[in-house]
């Protein structure tokens, strides 16, 4: 595993405990040979299927504490903080080091292991049983590819997240000082650009995890009104506007 929160899942258990150390290795064998499926992540809580050592699969659930509205708004506020932490939002990622940010706050996007709740018909009186640590350790791969489904778990998705950090972020933001006097631009340059267009080398982006993410970056501009914010209500425009650059890049030249 590459990511440093699907590591830090996996760090949630004591692995020096031999019990269940040995059950995180039964569990790793049984993701392995093909074994757990159907993992599903809802706010609270994960659940999957796991065919263990007998014929019938038996049916997994780990609970999760979702984190309370309280603590949100602190992670939501350490993310309005810094703008590489949105800017990081934006890219699809969990910025890195919100997690020591958030524990000097007394703060953790992780759980502890006595907060964790497993239901499973195995009969095994430790938390977790093979089968949940199977179900956990399938669930460190799901974060390991994205991160935000810890998030989700936790009770946040990454576009609340955005949307409340840019909302944060303007109220937070003084109001800038005013802009030249369009009267002073040079207006030669609204209509020439100051090199030939055809000199200009352009190559197709990646697409955005975020459409219109740098206007969702900003937050809604000063004086904004409404029930939708800037983002949403111009994101649509937004990519029919990138689409129809694309499609102009790709015509061959007449």
């Amino acid at each position: 595993m590459t990511s440093r929160w699907a590591q830090r899942w996996m760090e949630v258990f004591d692995d020096a405990n031999p019990q269940i150390a040995r059950r995180f290795a039964q569990g790793h064998n049984l993701v392995r040979s093909g074994r757990v499926s159907g993992v599903q992540v809802g706010r609270g809580i994960v659940t999957g299927s796991v065919q263990g050592f007998s014929a019938t699969p038996l049916a997994v659930e780990v609970g999760v504490p979702a984190l309370p509205d309280e603590q949100w708004e602190r992670v939501v506020e350490a993310l309005a903080s810094q703008v590489r932490h949105r800017a990081r939002l934006l890219a699809g990622q969990v910025p890195d080091g919100l997690d020591v940010q958030l524990e000097a706050q007394g703060l953790s996007l992780l759980p502890r292991a006595d907060e964790v709740d497993v239901t499973c018909r195995c009969g095994d009186a430790l938390v977790p049983c093979v089968h949940a640590a199977a179900v956990w350790q399938a669930l460190a791969g799901e974060i390991d590819a994205d991160p935000f489904v810890l998030l989700r778990i936790r009770g946040r998705g990454r576009e609340r997240l955005l949307a409340e950090s840019a909302a944060v972020r303007a109220v937070a933001t003084p109001q800038e000082e005013p802009g030249r006097d369009i009267a002073a631009l040079d207006a030669r340059w609204w209509v020439h650009a100051p090199k030939p267009v055809d000199d200009l080398l352009a190559h197709p982006p990646e697409p955005p995890r975020t459409p219109a993410g740098p206007l969702r970056l900003l937050g809604d501009p000063p004086g904004w009104t409404g029930g939708v914010s800037a983002g949403d209500l111009f994101a649509p425009l937004i990519q029919r506007g990138a689409a129809w650059a694309l499609a102009l890049l790709d015509e061959e030249p007449g």
